[in-house]
């Protein structure tokens, strides 16, 4: 998903992975959170393509946007 807000994910329960790709659709980065981990919250800066991935069954995410909801449109959507 490419977004028009930046974006705040808090892991409050279980494991997950983001995963960040460049226009081209090539996974540049992954990104594991989880509660008492090093890394339990991250702010995606606008415009990135992202997808976020449950690592464990029951995981809890926040996510936060800084604007209204805007329905997703076919440009929005990373076709591999």
């Amino acid at each position: 998903m490419k977004i028009h807000s930046s974006e705040t994910v808090v892991c409050l329960r279980g494991r997950l992975v983001e995963e960040f790709y460049s226009e081209a659709g090539e996974l540049m980065d992954s990104i594991e959170l989880a509660p008492n981990s090093p890394v339990v919250a991250l702010n995606i800066p606008i415009g990135q393509w992202h997808t976020v991935r449950a690592l464990e069954s029951g995981t809890v995410i926040l996510e936060c946007k800084d604007g209204a909801y805007e329905p997703l449109g076919p440009e929005d959507v990373l076709n591999l």
